[in-house]
């Protein structure tokens, strides 16, 4: 492999794990709203660790269907051997999510007093993890 087909294999993975990761986190905000709605005393939240112990209801429905992507993905090399690195990719960005996704909430005057810092901590707190995804799944590839 050349140098040119190396680095263009990494902003794949890049690009691919940020959008991956935004992808992650309006899901889970979806699926806490969903939450919400049928049961009342739950909160809404893109965190799933942190809603793990503020709800545990959103929590563990989170978790369930971040795992339920996860394993959408791993019988993809059995399709084709080429997209390997697209689960090397969900697995990277969906545990670097459990992790990245508190980013915003570290911040306790950002989620009530200032939204547009969450805002911005929420996509910051992507890119990271998108970035750092990409990266581990070049490097490591799985």
């Amino acid at each position: 492999m050349s140098n040119s087909s190396n680095v263009r294999v990494l902003s794949w993975n890049v690009a691919s794990a940020v959008g991956y990761s935004f992808v992650l986190t309006i899901v889970t905000f979806i699926v806490s709203v969903i939450v919400k709605a049928f049961y009342p005393p739950s909160t809404i939240g893109a965190a799933p660790l942190l809603d793990l112990f503020t709800s545990p209801a959103v929590g563990i429905v989170q978790l369930i269907i971040l795992g339920l992507m996860l394993a959408f993905t791993w019988p993809i090399t059995a399709v084709r051997n080429e997209l390997r690195n697209a689960r090397s990719v969900a697995l990277y960005t969906t545990v670097g999510y459990l992790f990245f996704s508190l980013l915003p909430y570290a911040f306790p005057g950002a989620v009530s007093e200032y939204p547009q810092a969450f805002y911005g901590l929420l996509i910051a707190s992507n890119v990271l993890n998108g970035a750092l995804a990409g990266v581990l799944a070049y490097k490591l590839n799985v």
